[in-house]
């Protein structure tokens, strides 16, 4: 937890409206992000995040802080997408069309088009995948969480975190293969495993002498490097979507919600 958001906690559970206001303001948007990839529908996505800012602002006084401000909050969103997705199961997903495209150094036409469709093809397989490669994908690859703090808003060991999280990034390039690699040869059969290696070796569980090994044979081997800049490219896109933000209509709901709760325990 930042300086800042510990002082935030600390100011919001003297009773401070303001702090607490900030508070919720500041996790918001990755709540919104997290609720609708798990709910996959936007409606839900949205009554999750008032629940989970709700639940946050009841229950803030039992935030231990024995893991981070993130991880407790996701927590507490997961639980509430699990609510929505066993009382609405039948509504239709959620579009990466309202996700705005973030901004860079004035990217040309044609770099605007491949980037949003990039964006798409990323968002249509995160929701292809299994709910528990999807949500460890978003706590790791888009809201950037630590491992141990992706273990504790999941409820699991570190270790299970990342073994999912392999499992899960491979099953995302495969999902990926016919826009990323869509003219690559096979991969020939003595080829080690490239997209696991390079998953564990952005998880620091690489040896050197492993890591070197698989950087040359990336050097000699077309497939295995389409295959791990493919991974690359995904991962990436997966962390430019976490420029999402809110849209002010449900900022609006959430705070008039948030409010109206303050003012029933005053």
């Amino acid at each position: 937890m930042t300086v800042d958001s510990q002082l935030l906690v600390e100011r919001a559970r003297k009773g401070d409206a303001a702090a607490l206001e900030a508070l919720l303001a500041s996790v918001a948007p990755a709540v919104h992000r997290f609720g609708l990839r798990m709910c996959k529908n936007a409606p839900d996505a949205e009554d999750a995040l008032q629940d989970t800012l709700l639940a946050i602002a009841t229950h803030l006084g039992e935030f231990e802080g024995r893991s981070s401000l993130l991880s407790w909050v996701f927590a507490l969103t997961r639980s509430a997408c699990a609510r929505r997705r066993r009382g609405l199961k039948n509504q239709a997903m959620a579009s990466d069309d309202g996700v705005p495209e973030p901004q860079d150094d004035a990217p040309s036409p044609e770099q605007r088009a491949s980037d949003h469709e990039l964006a798409g093809a990323v968002g249509r397989a995160l929701d292809a995948l299994p709910e528990d490669y999807r949500e460890v994908i978003v706590l790791r690859d888009i809201e950037g969480l630590s491992a141990p703090h992706a273990a504790a808003a999941l409820g699991v060991s570190v270790d299970a975190v990342k073994s999912r999280l392999h499992r899960a990034r491979e099953a995302l390039r495969d999902l990926l293969r016919p826009v990323l690699e869509p003219q690559v040869p096979k991969t020939a059969a003595g080829c080690p495993d490239v997209v696991a290696l390079w998953s564990k070796k952005l998880e620091g569980d690489l040896s050197q002498g492993d890591c070197a090994a698989m950087e040359a044979h990336l050097e000699t081997c077309p497939s295995c490097g389409a295959a791990c800049s493919a991974l690359k490219d995904a991962l990436l896109a997966c962390q430019r979507s976490a420029s999402a933000a809110v849209r002010p209509e449900v900022q609006a709901r959430v705070k008039a919600a948030v409010r109206a709760w303050a003012a029933l325990g005053k």
